[in-house]
């Protein structure tokens, strides 16, 4: 498991035993556990050349799948009851200008000025919904660059307008730590490649997460703080503490710049300009774990957990880049969707047929507008006899077709062409009069027989009659 071979001393055995109780990406809470400790061991821990040793990350993730906000939860689990006092009051959200960074900082000092424990500007950037940051920040042209100084622990400035003079706030040691979250869709399309190009983005630690199991919905999660951590952040209080290496981690350190240098040769510049700082990143990570131990000697050991987690955020860059700058699939027209769907059914389709093939893209109401648009495609309402509803059909009509269509008042919308048709009533069964029937010939009555005379019984009676 790639967790394993980054997962080094108190905070790597921190995030252990939290990962039983959490749905989260064990490398996420890991990159989260970085930030929240390194900005608190901010300006009391650093290198021999008085570089700071904060770290910054961001979570990259699909929203829900990725569990992003869950991996930041988990380790606040972890570093609350450590630093959880910190955590409390230095938390921040919401700055998107250089102007209001150098503020919001520079009163953290004026405010701690004359206190017993000194000065102390330390401050903790969390956005969760780091998009909408990135969208604002864009209207100021010195936010990016007050970020990029301060990760590198130099003077920050800005001058204020006042009545009388204007006034200048000057931060001459910025103690910033940052961590955000993102999701890979909103990276290709707020990280853009000029301020990548200009050094915003080599100075944060990305780290593709995705949830790494499901717990019962009756799970009762139970994750513990660190006494180790505790010890560590009082140790690192107590006076400033300077990291080194030791004579193993620093040949080990020589071999590890020229495999990245040579894999940046590979890549091109929009690529290679998001690992120019990968180095550097690798001696931050280090110097936290070290620090998590009580040491100020970085081992070859330390060194070795810190470049696995490095390589995992330089192949999340890679990634992330990549998938940005592939080409996406155009839809499908819905105007196409919907002739292909009349032609398939004999041209002509009731809604209930052609409305699901177009449901993902637009409602009922939607279709009819489109509809209304087209030209080819006219809307009939059939009735079928009853007191129901008519039946809505959508029909393809032929160039040059009348499609009798009802004009429309200037200014006034147009209307889909609707055409009602009624079904035709059934025709009465006609009766067949006596004028109306077919006439016969009457028949021809056969003309009786002349009778032949009978001769009388009584002649003499038959005389006297004459």
């Amino acid at each position: 498991m790639k967790f394993d071979a980054m997962s080094y001393g108190p905070i790597g055995a921190a995030v252990k035993r939290a990962m039983p109780h959490s749905e989260a990406d064990p490398i996420g809470v890991f990159a989260a556990s970085l930030s929240l400790f390194s900005a608190a061991i901010n300006g009391h821990v650093q290198m021999e050349s008085g570089r700071p040793v904060v770290v910054w990350t961001a979570l990259a993730g699909r929203s829900a799948i990725g569990r992003k906000g869950y991996a930041l939860g988990t380790a606040r689990g972890v570093m609350d009851p450590s630093i959880g006092g910190f955590l409390g009051a230095r938390i921040v959200s919401g700055i998107s200008s250089g102007p209001s960074l150098v503020n919001h900082l520079w009163n953290l000092e004026m405010d701690t000025m004359g206190s017993e424990n000194g000065v102390d500007g330390r401050a903790l950037i969390i956005e969760e919904e780091w998009a909408s940051i990135l969208k604002r920040s864009r209207r100021c042209p010195t936010f990016s660059q007050q970020l990029r100084t301060a990760w590198d622990g130099k003077m920050i400035s800005n001058t204020t307008k006042g009545k009388g003079a204007d006034a200048v706030q000057e931060v001459y040691r910025p103690l910033l730590g940052f961590h955000v979250h993102i999701t890979p869709g909103e990276w290709a399309k707020y990280v853009s490649s000029d301020e990548a190009l200009g050094g915003s983005f080599n100075r944060i630690l990305p780290v593709l997460v995705e949830r790494s199991k499901m717990l019962p919905y009756d799970h009762v999660p139970n994750v513990e703080g660190s006494p180790e951590l505790t010890k560590a952040y009082r140790w690192a209080q107590q006076k400033t503490r300077v990291m080194s290496f030791n004579k193993d981690a620093g040949k080990r350190y020589d071999e590890l710049r020229s495999v990245i240098e040579d894999r940046m040769v590979e890549l091109p510049e929009s690529l290679s300009c998001y690992l120019e700082r990968t180095a550097e990143q690798v001696v931050r990570v280090a110097a936290v774990l070290t620090a998590a131990e009580m040491k100020t000697k970085i081992t070859k050991k330390a060194l070795e957990a810190a470049w696995e987690f490095v390589q995992y955020s330089m192949a999340s860059v890679e990634k992330l880049v990549k998938d940005a700058a592939t080409p996406k699939r155009t839809l499908k027209p819905v105007t196409e969707i919907i002739r292909e769907t009349l032609i398939a059914n004999g041209g002509e389709a009731p809604s209930n047929v052609l409305q699901p093939k177009v449901q993902s893209r637009v409602n009922a109401a939607g279709l009819k507008a489109l509809v209304e648009e087209m030209e080819d495609v006219v809307i009939e309402k059939v009735k079928k006899g009853g007191r129901g509803a008519p039946t809505i059909l959508y029909r393809l009509v032929q160039s040059g077709e009348d499609q009798t269509k009802e004009e429309t008042p200037e200014g006034a919308p147009a209307r889909p062409t609707l055409r009602v048709v009624e079904p035709a009533e059934p025709k009465p069964a006609r009766k067949r009069t006596a004028s109306s029937a077919p006439k016969q010939q009457p028949k021809k009555q056969a003309q009786p027989k002349p009778k032949e005379p009978v001769a009388p019984s009584n002649p003499l009676a038959h005389l006297l009659t004459i």
